[in-house]
């Protein structure tokens, strides 16, 4: 198990006897690995302090303070996912301590004398995170937005990696942008979804309000002048073109909302949404691809799932961690 899934449960009172043990061997294998503990652990204090004395806005000081202690254990000069998840265990703990909505992670990353911030939202979960312009951002499990310390009215670009919405606070004289893999989404002030997911065969953009344009990220050559409720699909395989259609955006959309909709989709594309959904790997056996499912899934869970499907396509399924077998009978 990671030092940091092992400190998070440590310092929660959670950890057995035995990854106690660990903690403390780790603590004595060096003075820099005893230092962030002391950290961490007065950092851990003060944000479980309830007194008078404890004004909220400082909440946002420890925070920061936790995770600007885990960003300089290990400085690396480019964005690593496997570093970003390293400190998940205990930073998602910490968050839910001191009032962060949802269990995502802030890392700050060494870049050329500024920083970059990395909003993550775990597999099988889904964050939220305002940018200093207010702009607002839902972030879809597995997917990560990158964004500069230096971001400011003049320069509001981010990166995405997976799916997110964008509510896109208004400004006409400075452009927001969001890359996607080979896609740049060029924004002055609008409500969209960009689905970046790469297991997916295309890159989409979905419009709910406003205007947007969507433009090659290597040529800046225009893809699409987009109007809402229309989506722009861009194929990864370089050979296919791109195509505009009309849509129900706000349906599109809906998994920002703690749904998602599947309308009359194969069960491999359902499948591919359940493993985001739920945060787990499914491997599909013998399964009919002709077959299609309408439905709706909200607070079911993973099981509950597997037995709807269960009652429309008779199947077998297995659950093991976050592998899941499935094969119709």
């Amino acid at each position: 198990m990671e030092i940091y899934t092992l400190l998070s449960k440590y310092f929660a009172n959670e950890a057995t006897d035995r990854e106690k043990a660990e903690v403390d061997a780790w603590r004595r294998e060096s003075a820099d690995n005893e230092k962030e503990f002391r950290a961490l652990a007065e950092s851990w204090q003060l944000a479980r302090r309830t007194d008078a004395s404890f004004v909220a806005p400082d909440k946002e000081k420890v925070w920061n303070r936790i995770v600007g202690g885990i960003a300089r254990l290990k400085p690396v000069k480019t964005y690593s996912r496997s570093f970003i998840y390293r400190a998940v265990g205990i930073a998602a703990v910490v968050a839910l301590l001191i009032g962060v909505s949802l269990p995502l992670l802030y890392q700050a990353v060494s870049d050329e004398g500024h920083r970059q911030m990395c909003v993550v939202a775990p597999a099988g979960q889904k964050a939220e995170v305002s940018l200093p312009d207010g702009t607002h951002v839902f972030l879809n499990s597995g997917s990560i937005l990158t964004y500069s310390t230096g971001y400011s009215r003049d320069n509001r670009s981010v990166k995405l990696q997976g799916q997110g919405f964008f509510d896109v606070t208004k400004d006409s004289r400075h452009p927001f942008t969001v890359l996607a893999g080979d896609v740049k989404v060029l924004v002055k002030g609008t409500s969209f979804d960009v689905n970046a997911y790469t297991d997916n065969e295309a890159l989409e953009v979905t419009l709910l309000s406003g205007r947007v344009s969507v433009l090659s990220a290597s040529t800046d050559r225009l893809i699409a002048d987009m109007l809402p409720n229309q989506k722009v699909t861009v194929p990864y395989d370089k050979g296919l073109k791109p195509a505009l259609q009309t849509c129900d955006a706000e349906e599109e959309a809906l998994w920002r909302l703690g749904k998602l909709k599947i309308v009359g989709e194969t069960l491999p594309e359902v499948a591919r949404k359940m493993e985001h959904w739920y945060g787990v790997h499914i491997s599909l056996h013998n399964i009919d691809v002709g077959k299609r499912y309408w439905m709706t899934i909200k607070t079911e869970s993973l099981k509950e799932m597997l037995e709807i499907i269960n009652l429309i396509t008779p199947i077998n399924y297995s659950i093991n961690g976050e592998e899941v077998n499935i094969s119709c009978r």
